[in-house]
């Protein structure tokens, strides 16, 4: 039960990618949009996308749309971070991966990946991806895929690993903002990321694993053995203004860490006596325990997006096999997500919104919306005198 009406409401935001299609790709593009942010969930895919339509529409119209039409992807994707993004200053940019679970064997660049929430190997794709916040902006940026080696001579492509995607896409990412500081999780606090970094003269905070080497007392010790040495009355109480729920007190220091030189730590802990610690750091030293965690706290913004896509925008719900068709889906979601977030800032979607901090509320009440304007709509027609 989609639009064609829809000029006031979210879809009226696409008039700069109006270029980037003909007239029949441009509708097709307007109707996968519609079914990706006003689609129940698990009706996400072409064929109900296209049984969901008002008007109608052939779901071998909208397979040709992601499969064959030729549109470029990644143009669109250049104009959404125009229209959205522009240029800022300030906040995070950050770095991250997930899984999309996937069943078929014949999906181009498909694999086992292992996925540490679920603690084993899951067969999918997997995504790099940096996503930008700076309090009010709360964006994606670029992704790209991990392709295991095995894999890269059936699609005639040069095996990446991770942390040379997450470079490039950092790299790609600058090109439109500033950030104060790059963060990550321990899986990719590397040599070589962190090097990259510091040559760009950015502020990194990352966490550390408890086996990492620092050097203290003429001698290198794992972290897990250093934080015991700690004296539980050197750790502060966290400051409540911070909206720091999980850890309580912290203790910050300055140590040299191998592969990493001159950082600063910051080890936190849930009470005062645990045994447990967690490790933050970063090469910036001028920077306060508390400032890197509030940065590092910015990491979870990613993790939200990836939720909030695979579970209201179909992030993992494309049937295709092609790599190509699969790309071209993920950069429609991250148009529904990036549409969905500036509809709070839209003084027409305001008040509909008011109150509504999630992707999933959101597209509810917005289809709500949607379908009380429709309905306004025809009974002014069928009440106008002929």
């Amino acid at each position: 039960m989609y639009m064609r009406r829809d000029r006031n409401v979210l879809l009226g935001r696409l008039d700069p990618f109006r270029d980037r299609f003909s007239k029949p790709q441009w509708s097709h593009f307007r109707t996968y949009l519609g079914g990706l942010i006003y689609g129940e969930k698990g009706e996400k895919n072409i064929s109900d996308i296209a049984d969901n339509m008002i008007y109608g529409r052939d779901q071998s119209c909208l397979n040709r749309f992601i499969t064959q039409s030729k549109w470029d992807a990644r143009r669109i994707d250049h104009t959404r971070q125009s229209e959205f993004i522009g240029s800022k200053k300030g906040g995070t940019l950050i770095l991250d991966d997930t899984i999309i679970e996937k069943w078929g064997r014949s999906i181009e660049g498909v694999g086992y990946f292992y996925d540490p929430s679920q603690k084993k190997n899951v067969f999918g794709h997997n995504i790099v991806s940096t996503f930008y916040s700076n309090g009010e902006c709360n964006i994606p940026m670029n992704f790209e895929f991990y392709i295991k080696k095995e894999m890269i001579n059936e699609l005639d492509i040069w095996f990446k690993t991770k942390i040379q995607l997450g470079i490039e896409l950092i790299e790609k990412a600058l090109i439109r903002i500033q950030p104060e500081a790059v963060v990550f999780d321990a899986w990719y606090f590397s040599k070589e990321l962190i090097n990259y970094l510091a040559a760009r003269h950015l502020t990194w905070v990352t966490m550390a694993k408890s086996n990492r080497l620092v050097f203290v007392g003429n001698q290198w010790c794992q972290l897990s053995e250093f934080w015991k040495t700690v004296p539980k009355d050197k750790f502060s109480k966290i400051d409540m203004e911070i909206d720091e729920k999980k850890f309580k007190w912290y203790y910050e220091t300055t140590v040299t860490m191998k592969n990493a030189g001159v950082v600063k730590i910051v080890m936190l802990k849930k009470r005062r006596n645990s045994r447990k610690c967690t490790i933050l750091v970063s090469n910036n030293l001028e920077l306060t325990g508390l400032q890197i965690l509030k940065y590092y706290k910015t990491r979870w913004n990613i993790e939200v997006f990836y939720r909030d896509c695979k579970q209201h925008l179909g992030m993992g719900d494309y049937q295709t096999r092609k790599l190509d068709a699969v790309v071209k889906h993920l950069h429609l979601v991250f148009l529904a997500y990036t549409l969905l977030k500036n509809a709070w800032y839209s003084p027409s979607l305001q008040k509909v919104l008011k109150g509504i901090r999630r992707i999933g509320t959101a597209c509810k009440r917005l289809k709500k919306y949607l379908f009380n304007t429709l309905t306004t709509h025809k009974k002014r027609v069928a009440g106008a005198p002929s």
